[in-house]
């Protein structure tokens, strides 16, 4: 799995949890779980906990089909990010209007809102619109930081011990010792599946299945140049390049000289 499918599955898990924690204890519930006894009991609290239930559970489901979809490649990386951007937005709409309908802030016994609460109520108002606004902004701005991650390339430290490589999160430390096997490829491996890896419009980083089968991880840059295929005595199989290809023939070199095969 990648970055995003980890997000997805996460949040819907505990937006799932969370519901049911609220159903079960509604004063967590933010405001009700700060009102008087007198205002808690102006709330239809029935109908506040299931509608937090249900908006929580189908939200957190979807993410969760999101994520299997695109862990299963059935849908692109990109559109896993705007499934995410859009059910977190979307959420906060009928949470708003349950809120409303529901909570019986403010209100008397014949339902009638004081000129305070009527403020009060502008002002919340104004709040929500903003919160989404910022959760927008931020979920929108988690794209060029997760993809600006990935496209900078993997990085390696390499020693007469081991070659170490990192890249979008996931790393590898291949001793040289270990290594029975070096190939220059020119072209990238046929990739079947992303079993937990990240995959850019210019990377692919992490671990991943292959046409042929064979299991192994990827640490390529799609202008880096050719491929560095590594075999270990254990069965592990790594292709690596860098950024640019003057860097992945750098690389290559370096490795041959330590390790001598």
């Amino acid at each position: 799995m990648n970055v995003i499918d980890y997000t997805n599955l996460g949040i819907g898990l505990l937006l799932i949890v969370s519901g049911l924690l609220c159903f079960r204890y509604p004063n967590l519930i933010n405001p009700y779980g700060g009102m008087s006894p007198e205002r808690k009991a102006l709330v239809d609290i029935e109908g506040l906990k299931k509608a937090v239930a249900i908006t929580f559970g189908i939200t957190g489901f979807l993410l969760i089909v999101t994520a299997a979809l695109s862990m299963t490649k059935v849908i692109g990386e990109m559109k896993s990010v705007y499934v995410l951007i859009a059910l977190v937005v979307t959420m906060m709409v009928p949470l708003f209007i349950a809120m409303r309908r529901y909570n019986g802030f403010g209100r008397d016994k014949e339902n009638r809102l004081s000129n305070d609460v009527k403020q009060w109520e502008k002002k919340k108002n104004k709040i929500t619109i903003w919160s989404v606004v910022i959760i927008t902004l931020l979920s929108l701005a988690l794209i060029p930081i997760l993809f600006f991650w990935g496209n900078k390339g993997p990085k390696y430290d390499i020693s007469s011990e081991c070659i170490k490589v990192k890249g979008g999160g996931y790393h590898a430390t291949i001793p040289v010792a270990d290594i029975i096997s070096d190939s220059v490829w020119e072209q990238w491996p046929g990739i079947a599946v992303r079993t937990n890896g990240m995959s850019t419009n210019k990377a692919n980083l992490g671990h991943f299945r292959l046409k042929n089968g064979e299991n192994c991880m990827l640490f390529i840059h799609e202008e880096g140049g050719p491929l560095l295929e590594l075999r270990t005595v254990d069965g592990k199989l790594y292709y690596l390049n860098c950024a640019t290809e003057e860097e992945t023939l750098e690389m290559i070199e370096q490795v041959k000289k330590v390790i001598k095969l």
